[in-house]
């Protein structure tokens, strides 16, 4: 049954690279502390698990396989808490890396998993493969969401395909560096307005291996304005989705009915 509030929160925490002890305990901390307070989702950013701009020699000895022990262990932290998790991570597929978002409901099950499609710059080519192709959009307690990975949602085309798939959220791990405060700073505010659905946009704070972050994680409402933000320090922020909010602004402005698609080809 759909409910007509989600309570999601979002971890910003500084970089563990090739870490993954301190990132699995850092999240299972996290999940416990969120769904006392009432949280059904957390959302960690991107490569948490593993870190980001790492060699790929380390990126090779911390891969994970998508179904292993690491997720086994996690898929345990959210029965135990009755909360789900979306989590990022380098994933290892036979002779390929892919940079992998992953979903574990609340049961403890895989629900979503996607490899980051549009790769950026030197940094993730000399470490990943790029995914094939977007995520179907799945659900959490009758909720609709998406998933896309940090540089993936400065693409207009990517937030509005899971949007006419029905995505109500869309979930975004990012490790978004400077100078490019603009993306979360107003980027994302645009794509959560334009498209009429919620996005949730996990960043780092802090340094890894000469990468400066900004921070600046949010959850933005379909109107296009913050439901909470942060600033460039270790934070979780909590919001309430409410689905009369998206179905007001969806009634106020519907871009989605007004379209004249047979312009655009």
């Amino acid at each position: 049954m759909a409910s007509d509030a989600f309570h999601l929160s979002l971890l910003q925490h500084a970089p563990t690279p090739c870490d993954i002890a301190t990132s699995v305990s850092r999240i299972e901390t996290q999940l416990r502390t969120v769904a006392a307070q009432g949280s059904q989702l957390l959302l960690v950013p991107e490569a948490s698990l593993t870190g980001y701009n790492i060699t790929p020699d380390e990126a090779k000895r911390v891969a994970l396989h998508a179904n292993g022990k690491t997720t086994e262990k996690l898929a345990a932290a959210c029965r135990q808490h009755n909360i789900a998790l979306a989590y990022g991570f380098v994933e290892r597929d036979d002779h390929q890396l892919y940079n992998t978002v992953q979903v574990i409901d609340r049961n403890g099950e895989r629900v979503a998993h996607y490899r980051k499609t549009h790769l950026w710059g030197e940094l993730d080519r000399a470490l990943f493969t790029a995914g094939d192709d977007l995520a179907p959009v799945f659900e959490l307690h009758g909720w609709q969401f998406g998933l896309l990975i940090c540089y993936d949602v400065e693409f207009p085309e990517t937030s509005r395909r899971l949007a006419f798939e029905g995505a109500e959220t869309i979930l975004v791990p990012t490790a978004l560096m400077t100078p490019w405060a603009f993306v979360a700073e107003h980027m994302i505010r645009v794509r959560a307005a334009e498209n009429q659905l919620f996005i949730a946009y996990a960043n780092y704070c802090g340094a890894e291996n000469g990468i400066h972050y900004e921070g600046l994680s949010c959850i933005v409402s379909p109107a296009g304005n913050d439901l909470s933000r942060a600033k460039n320090v270790a934070t979780c922020l909590t919001a309430e989705l409410k689905r009369g909010t998206l179905e007001d602004i969806r009634a106020a402005l519907p871009y989605h009915q007004d379209r004249r698609p047979d312009l655009y080809s």
